[in-house]
């Protein structure tokens, strides 16, 4: 088979190959690429339409809490209003919040009131059995439990329809009790709710009960009708929890039809493409590579004839071809360089030599050698006998090493004692002798030579500085240098000779060496690599070294040479130390923890045991530093690193991870009531005092508790939870706490909040409320608040209650700060034009911004890119972010006091109240927290006093004082009476969206309603 044939083939059959490979491939990838395409929009879908329900059953829970909070529902549960019921619970309160039932239902007996509304008929009616069924049954459940007790809200399915159903204990307005009873509302579902959620008439959403409960919050896809349509099903408790709801979406899967029709294309194609490529590669190869190659052939062969001459190839292109060519000509080069070495090597030797034909015995080559040898020329013995040349001595034959080699006597011009060997091989297929004569003299010199090597050679040996002795085949010690004397521990070497050296190995060492030598011991060198080992001097001192043995040529000893490591080996432990364990405290290090917590994880898996790991933060340390030092710190850690030590058996893992934070790996399998005794354990330790000098510290811990496996299944989970569970401990005050999945729901909804802030924060999904700040005299416009607003995607508006603390804890509050103040000062500048008397905005201001020093100069960047004045920005900080970091706050406020803006004190009263601050730090405006408006009244005598003292103090400091959340003429009366100047609240108006806010109005007179 040809060259041709064989590549028409290989290129077929690769091509072949390589289009069912692609093939099994693509249809792989598109069809699990698109049905999971389809899966992702069914379950996205789905999950769109379940947030939709529990937006619409929250919505219906907001109703229901705001209802159950008012005064005159608080009364009419007690004695039932006509009033109330013709003001209240008419048709029109029911279909504007598509609501079919409403009952009030007192704590023991019958509901005092409830309606049914029928949305078919848009009537009062009666209740469906159904509903009155599930009425009953949960009115009966939640009697039994606590009656101020919030209650959840679910769905139940009544006439093939879903509904919502919600209820509240009845409070009065402030939220207090005791309770009167419940109020319970249901919503009902219209039947076109599900069919116009997507464009997609065929796409289809159906509601079901199963009676028996199913598995819920997992949501169920699968394909039907030979995939051409699919069902993405979840289910959901119903309101009792003993029945299952079912939410079926089904429709046409088209993206999987998709999928097929691009895969039979893609297969044609790739079919005709792999064909196209045969046919390009056969006629690519047979022009670039084929056709050269016989050609080079072609000029290859002739140089394999004998005697011709070697001519260089040619191959035209710049190619791996050519590149062979020229490599072709590059090992004739390197022949004929080969040769004229070879050449050279023959006149260089310092042996004779003759290359004798052996059919005719005459002679064809020699060397400069054997001319001088002989004192003749080469032209002279080229062709001349060479039987006449050598006389062999008589007694040669009894002295020659080998059959092929004699003594005898070389006679030319001059005679030479030399020794002759003789070898046969063939050159050019012809019989060839080679007879190499050697100059006994020579020998003789050569001799000497070795004589003065060997003596060179024992003087190095006895002087070296690496400890060396050579020892017989019994290991016995014949020979040693001056530091294998001293690394031996003695002087006098009659302590050493005669001795078996491996005796000052320790047994492990001694067979391990001892197996190496026999299996070694033919070889010319016993170790190819040096060997360690423990060598135990005379003076009973352990050494760490290395060994290296090798045999003396020619006899059964052998020489070990050593080389200390001992002082390598306490560095690279001292290192080890360094790597795995604290440098402070001596207990495990963050590494080293890590590791043994993961082979701990392996080997409880493998006996289908758990194991606890405690993660533990002492409260209070940066007090300790910042009073005492960070080396009183250091002793501290120190200390607490012994009490765990001394506490804590040896099988427990303690380290410490990092700063005051610590952590215990128990292995044993621990009940609940074990691992509690053993923190009560540990607690015991710390009750004594630390002595630092002359200090004594009491130190608490908190401690959280996460177990394998059943919280965790990685080591990195396993600490995140111990580590969520610590911070719950220290949060609430006790000492220790124990992971719940409900902390990582809580985490994750704090990270998915926080995901959420982020992504607000780039699409500016936030709006500014107004709320109007009044001159209580003559109810005059002196400005707004501006209050911020998050309108989320799914959820709607959102209160700052729901996400401030959010963005507190991670940053975010900045640049909404900044955002927000931005969008305010631009809203009154734009406001003020052309008004008379000017209106201030209050804008509120984070903690956050006091850690660096920035602030006065972004207001300063707001103020100029607004075109605001100073005067008309107020800026209000809390009363318990300023104490918390007085020192930082104050040189900021003072500088934007110092540029016109005005400072407010916010939440006065609730915090830690120190009124030396009053005094030094530059406040224009003190804000009375609603918490003390809410419940002024005449009878309130304390309450009264404390307003009248902060009205006092304020006059008295020349700041002006505001009250927040002034909601009854009362109030307003009552703050008149004590001579506040300012309020804001309710009674006017609650925040509104500033096109809703009338800015032109001079007096804001209160809200009749």
């Amino acid at each position: 088979m040809g060259i041709r044939t064989k590549t028409s083939l290989s290129i077929l059959t690769a091509v072949a190959i390589s289009i069912g490979l692609f093939y099994q491939v693509a249809n792989q990838t598109l069809n699990t690429r698109f049905t999971a395409l389809e899966k992702d929009q069914a379950q996205s879908r789905l999950i769109f339409t379940l947030r939709l329900l529990d937006h619409g059953r929250n919505g219906l829970n907001l109703l229901v809490k705001d209802w159950s909070v008012w005064n005159d529902v608080y009364a009419f549960i007690n004695k039932p209003n006509p009033d109330f019921i013709e003001s209240n619970l008419v048709d029109a309160t029911f279909s504007d919040a598509n609501l079919t039932y409403i009952g009030f239902y007192p704590l023991e007996g019958q509901a005092v009131w409830e309606g049914f509304y029928d949305p078919s008929t848009q009537k009062m009616g009666r209740p469906l059995p159904e509903l009155t069924r599930t009425l009953n049954k949960w009115v009966a459940r939640f009697r039994k439990g606590d009656a101020e007790q919030e209650i959840e809200p679910g769905f139940f399915v009544s006439e093939g329809a879903l509904h919502f159903m919600a209820a509240n204990p009845i409070l009065k307005s402030d939220e207090s009790g005791p309770s009167r009873g419940w109020l319970i509302m249901v919503q009902h579902l219209e039947q076109n709710f599900f069919h116009e959620l997507f464009k997609d008439p065929e796409t289809r959403i159906t509601v079901c009960t199963h009676a028996l409960p199913a598995q819920t919050d997992i949501i169920h896809f699968q394909f039907t009708d030979d995939r051409k349509h699919y069902t993405c099903t979840e289910t959901l408790s119903n309101i009792m929890g003993d029945a299952s709801i079912e939410i079926n979406l089904s429709g046409p899967s088209r993206i999987s039809q998709a999928g097929k029709r691009l895969l039979a294309l893609t297969g044609a194609g790739i079919s005709l493409t792999g064909l196209l490529l045969a046919l390009i590669t056969y006629l690519l190869i047979q022009r670039t590579l084929l056709k050269r190659i016989l050609h080079l052939r072609h000029q290859v062969a002739p140089v394999a004839t004998p005697g011709a001459p070697v001519e260089n190839v040619r191959i035209q292109g710049r190619d791996e071809l050519s590149e062979l060519a020229a490599d072709i000509n590059l090992v004739f080069t390197r022949i004929f360089e080969e040769e004229c070495l070879n050449h050279s090597i023959l006149t260089a030797l310092n042996v004779g030599i003759l290359m004798i034909d052996a059919q005719s015995g005459r002679i064809q080559e020699t060397n400069v050698c054997m001319e001088e040898m002989m004192g003749i020329k080469r032209e002279e013995l080229v062709g001349q006998p060479a039987g006449d040349l050598f006389h062999p001595v008589e007694t040669s034959r009894e002295t020659h090493h080998t059959p092929h080699q004699e003594k005898g006597t070389l006679r030319g011009n001059t005679s030479r004692h030399v020794i002759r060997i003789t070898t046969t091989t063939r050159y050019h297929d012809t019989p060839i002798r080679i007879e190499t004569f050697t100059d006994v003299q020579a020998l003789e010199a050569a001799v000497e030579d070795a004589k003065r090597s060997e003596s060179h050679y024992r003087t190095l040996f006895k002087n070296s500085a690496t400890p060396s002795v050579i020892f017989d085949k019994r290991g016995t010690i014949v020979k040693l240098n001056r530091e294998f004397l001293r690394y031996a521990g003695t002087q006098d070497p009659k302590d050493l000779l005669g001795r078996n050296w491996i005796s000052f190995l320790n047994n492990e060492d001694e067979a391990k060496l001892r197996t190496c030598l026999r299996h070694k011991k033919s070889a010319a060198i016993s170790f190819d690599d040096n060997m360690e080992i423990k060598f135990h001097d005379l003076l009973g001192a352990i050494h760490t070294a290395k060994i290296h043995v090798a045999r003396l040529p020619g006899t059964q000893k052998r020489v070990v040479s050593m080389l200390d490591m001992t002082r390598q080996k306490k560095a690279e432990e001292l290192l080890r130390h360094q790597a795995f364990y604290d440098s402070l405290t001596g207990l495990a290090n963050r590494r080293l923890f890590m590791e043994t917590l993961d082979h701990a994880m392996d080997m409880a898996r493998r006996r289908k045991a758990g194991i606890t790991l405690l993660l533990i933060d002492l409260d209070g340390f940066k007090h300790v530093n910042d009073t005492l030092g960070h080396q009183s710190g250091d002793r501290l850690l120190t200390m607490v690193a012994n009490r765990f030590t001394n506490t804590l058996r040896k099988s427990d893992t303690t380290a410490r991870l990092g700063g005051d934070e610590f952590t215990i790996l128990a292995e044993e399998n621990y009940n609940a009531r074990e691992l509690v005794l053993l923190i009560q354990r540990i607690q015991e330790a710390f009750k004594p005092a630390f002595k630092i000098g002359t200090t004594q510290l009491h130190i608490t811990l908190s401690i959280g508790v996460a177990r394998f496996p059943d919280d965790a299944r990685d080591p990195e989970t396993l600490i995140r939870n111990a580590d969520l569970a610590m911070y719950r401990a220290k949060k609430t005050g006790n000492t220790y706490s124990f992971f719940t999945h409900s902390l990582d729901k809580e985490a994750r909804v704090r990270f998915e909040m926080e995901q959420d802030l982020r992504q607000a924060m780039e699409k500016t999904q936030f709006l500014m409320y107004l709320q109007p700040r009044i001159g209580i005299h003559g109810h005059r416009l002196l400005g707004m608040e501006g209050l911020i607003r998050w309108v989320h995607p799914i959820k709607g508006l959102c209160s700052p209650s729901e996400f401030i603390p959010c963005a507190e804890s991670n940053g975010l509050i900045v640049p909404m700060d900044l955002w927000i103040m931005e969008t305010g000062c631009r809203l009154i500048t734009e406001w003020n034009q052309g008004r008379g008397t000017p209106l201030m905005i209050s804008l509120n201001i984070s903690a956050w911004h006091f850690r660096n020093h920035l602030l006065p100069e972004r207001v300063a960047n707001v103020l100029k890119e607004t075109g605001c004045h100073p005067q008309w920005l107020e800026l209000e900080v809390t009363e318990t972010a300023l104490m918390e970091n007085l020192a930082a706050a104050a040189p900021h406020l003072k500088k934007l006091r110092q540029m016109g803006v005005s400072i407010a004190l916010d939440d006065f009263g609730t915090g830690y109240s120190s009124l030396n601050y009053l005094r030094s730090m530059p406040l224009d405006t003190l804000k009375i927290d609603r918490s003390f408006i809410s419940t002024l009244n005449e009878e309130d005598e304390k309450g009264l006093f404390l307003i009248k003292t902060i009205i006092n103090l304020g006059n008295e400091f020349g700041i002006q004082v505001v009250a927040e959340g002034v909601e009854t003429p009362e109030q307003m009366r009552l703050l008149q009476a004590m001579g506040c100047p300012v309020a804001q609240g309710f009674l006017w108006a609650p925040p509104v969206p500033p096109a809703d806010f009338p800015h032109h109005l001079t007096v804001y007179p209160p809200s009749k309603t």
